[in-house]
């Protein structure tokens, strides 16, 4: 079990000046199983009064709009949260079997081919040469496929774009996070199990690279129910993985996106920062940059978050 602490900015710069900003954000982590949300909040400077709402999948969706000039638009978003390595969701009784009509109905959008996980013979070359046959033990053989994308997909970035097809990724054999999940969540589906993406981020304890976000899966496992896979780093150790987000692909849970009426964005410069912090320090005292931008209207106010969401 770990406290983490996790502050996301995105800085915008534009090369002149923006008006009418409107965006979306989800950046905002929710209760699961193994994961509980003390308090998340959303920064903006300009200041901007910041709204919420679920989702079709049930996430967190914050959205604001700035009206004023501005040649920069910053947005941070703050959660304290702790994590368990381990977690089950309740989504459906867990002993149906993947081929159960009860089942494919309630994860039909998990099943079915999406903007961004389709398969061809391409995906399907790609599951013979690694060996993935029909799944008898589903449970060990979604490991296998964890492994074997982490295998045969070397870890690359700046090859692929946030829109790069699944068929691609298997041609060009290298790739980010987020293709990695692309991949595993296709030979999923063609097989029949319900899978589904999950961005969030992940702390990186004892490494000297800083903590990022990132793109991982989860696949129905009958008997047991939804479990999380990162193909990226097979088998992990989830107590370092914070949920953001779930959805078909990445098209569903982008972190930001939005719209302006100005000159074009020169630059954007994303970070991510993560620490664990002591079990028994007062959640107000660790977002002191929160709290200050609750009096001053540049956010949605702290808002602490209790209720527990099924469907992980």
């Amino acid at each position: 079990m770990r406290r983490l602490l996790a502050k996301h900015r995105t800085e915008m710069i534009y090369a002149g000046h923006a008006t009418d900003s409107v965006n979306e954000l989800r950046l905002l982590p929710r209760s699961h199983a193994r994961q509980t949300v003390e308090l998340a909040h959303i920064v903006v400077t300009p200041p901007a009064t910041v709204y919420r709402h679920m989702d079709v999948f049930g996430n967190e969706v914050a959205w604001f709009q700035t009206e004023g000039v501005h040649e920069r638009l910053i947005v941070e978003a703050h959660a304290l949260v702790t994590v368990a390595a381990t977690g089950l969701t309740d989504d459906a009784i867990p002993r149906l079997g993947i081929d159960d009509p009860r089942l494919i109905d309630q994860f039909a959008e998990f099943l079915l081919q999406s903007p961004l996980v389709e398969w061809n013979e391409t995906v399907a070359g790609f599951a013979r040469q690694a060996g993935l046959g029909t799944p008898i033990d589903i449970a060990s053989w979604l490991l296998a496929a964890e492994s074997a994308v982490n295998e045969h997909i070397t870890y690359r970035q700046g090859v692929t774009d946030v829109d790069t097809p699944v068929e691609q990724v298997v041609r060009n054999g290298e790739g980010v996070c987020q293709d990695m999940a692309h991949l595993f969540i296709a030979l999923c589906r063609r097989e029949g199990i319900p899978a589904r993406y999950i961005s969030g981020w992940m702390h990186q304890a004892g490494r000297d690279e800083p903590s990022e976000s990132h793109a991982w899966s989860e696949a129905w496992v009958p008997g047991i129910g939804w479990v999380e896979y990162d193909p990226t780093h097979p088998q992990p150790d989830l107590s370092h993985y914070i949920r953001v987000a779930i959805g078909r692909d990445y098209t569903d849970v982008p972190p930001f996106r939005g719209t302006y009426v100005g000159d074009p964005t020169e630059k954007m410069i994303v970070s991510v920062e993560i620490n664990e912090r002591p079990a028994d320090e007062g959640a107000l005292g660790v977002l002191p940059e929160a709290r200050r931008a609750a009096d001053d209207g540049r956010g949605d106010g702290l808002q602490k978050i209790t209720r527990s969401i099924s469907g992980g």
